[in-house]
């Protein structure tokens, strides 16, 4: 356990925060038997942390008070580590600062892969800033699929066989895949007939129309006319929304075409034509239909505003995913759509976690933000923004303001132009601006330039 000493500015940043989803804040005179049940609902939600010694004086008002020595929240600390004991996952520390009174315990708990319990067997969730118990076994169940310990895909259906051993689909993906046998023999070896049922996979990946089963299995669509941060019925254009159908390929492809198609009418305040990276559109809209929970009884709905794409899917983020460390963390809940779609020929999937980093870095190549995620009560919110970065001559201005010159090459590189013209375009504009100029002596081909002192 590390013991850290913070300044003045620090202890007054905490105290200023709020607790919420992911921060909580304990009387020091809390028993410590009580502290277990925090630790289960933020490791079983996505993950946080709690400060033991800060009093809550009036409502959203906090104030430091500590243990008066370290040796007085062994009790709290003995309990906690019985239960959670120190690792990536449950980590300890203290917090001292001289001019605050007394000690203040900080618990860090990340998100876990497996249902989290207390010592005495109970479980936890946490809901805005507060916990909940789960006691009945289907809120444990519902759980166990939120967190991808369980996945509903392996959940037999009440389809028929021949939905899913004599569609289209499974025709195609046979001949496709060169599995080498027959579809009906073929699924069973894959465990997607159990039971003599389809399993949900199966019906999603391989039934011509999955919907009749699995009514919310769909994309919906919708283009608001608006900057608005809800969309209105007023505002859809043309008072249409389309509702994507199909096997789970099929739904893919159709979404990013509808999609890009919707896209293409849309105009900027100084009415420009608006456009994405065709890779996150593709990567996002895939990873919705591959990492959403079937379980749940809504569609993935994709939402098109005049200056930004939404793309919320059902169900949190699964095992120890949370919005914090995407797009690098790697976990899926349904391994077997994941695994049977990256076999066929024209795949839309990439390996785990590739997908959203590929979305990512082609945000920021066409010099856009990064796309934002963010977990909502029951389901994943991906938010696509056409918020451009700061402007290439910003940047060379900024780069400038260390350096004593820039190249051409220089400049590309910072800010992510592949093309040498259009460089040479923005230096030359900014040169007409006057806030740059050549630097005296050098040569096409290696041009510097530099910042003009006074402009």
């Amino acid at each position: 356990m590390d013991h850290l000493t913070i300044s003045n500015e620090e202890v007054t940043t905490l105290l200023e925060r709020s607790e919420d989803h992911y921060i909580d804040f304990k009387s020091k005179a809390i028993r410590p038997a009580s502290l277990e049940k925090q630790v289960s609902a933020f490791a079983n939600s996505s993950g946080g942390e709690f400060y033991v010694g800060i009093e809550e004086v009036s409502p959203g008002i906090f104030e430091w008070s500590g243990f008066s020595r370290i040796e007085d929240m062994n009790g709290h600390v003995h309990v906690l580590m019985n239960a959670f004991p120190a690792s990536d996952t449950f980590q300890y520390d203290t917090l001292f600062n001289p001019n605050s009174s007394g000690y203040v315990l900080r618990v860090t708990i990340g998100k876990t892969r497996y249902i989290c319990k207390t010592s005495a067997g109970d479980i936890y969730i946490r809901g805005a800033a507060s916990v909940k118990r789960l006691s009945s076994p289907c809120e444990i169940e519902e759980l166990k699929l939120a967190k991808g310990v369980t996945s509903y895909e392996t959940s037999t259906t009440q389809a028929s066989l021949a939905m899913v051993t004599d569609s289209l689909q499974i025709t195609e993906f046979v001949i496709d895949a060169l599995t080498f046998s027959e579809p009906e023999p073929w699924l069973r070896s894959q465990m997607m007939i159990v039971s003599e049922r389809p399993t949900v996979a199966a019906v999603v990946l391989f039934a011509d129309e999955p919907q009749a089963v699995l009514p919310k299995a769909s994309v919906m669509v919708y283009r608001y006319a608006s900057t608005d941060e809800i969309g209105m019925r007023d505002h859809l254009v043309d008072g249409k929304t389309w509702n994507i159908e199909g096997s789970a390929i099929k739904q893919i492809d159709s979404a990013v075409k509808k999609v890009t198609e919707l896209i293409e009418t849309v105009k900027s305040a100084s009415l420009e034509d608006i456009s994405y990276p065709p890779e996150t559109l593709h990567e996002i809209l895939a990873n919705a239909v591959i990492h959403r929970d079937y379980s749940i009884q809504d569609n993935i709905h994709v939402r098109i505003f005049d200056d930004r794409v939404e793309v919320e899917s059902p169900g949190r983020l699964p095992g120890n995913v949370t919005p914090r460390n995407l797009p690098g963390a790697r976990f899926s809940r349904n391994t077997m759509i994941e695994r049977m779609l990256h076999k066929f020929s024209d795949a839309p999937n990439k390996n785990v976690g590739e997908g959203l980093m590929t979305a990512f870095q082609a945000m920021t190549d066409m010099r856009l933000a990064e796309p934002e995620i963010n977990e909502t009560e029951n389901g994943v919110l991906v938010t696509i923004r056409h918020s451009p970065l700061d402007s290439p001559a910003t940047i060379i201005l900024r780069y400038l303001d260390k350096a004593e010159d820039i190249t051409n090459r220089k400049a590309r590189e910072l800010t992510n132009i592949q093309s040498d013209s259009k460089m040479r375009r923005i230096l030359a504009n900014m040169i007409k601006q006057g806030v740059l100029e050549q630097v005296p002596g050098t040569i096409k081909g290696g041009y510097k330039y530099r910042k003009v002192l006074n402009p």
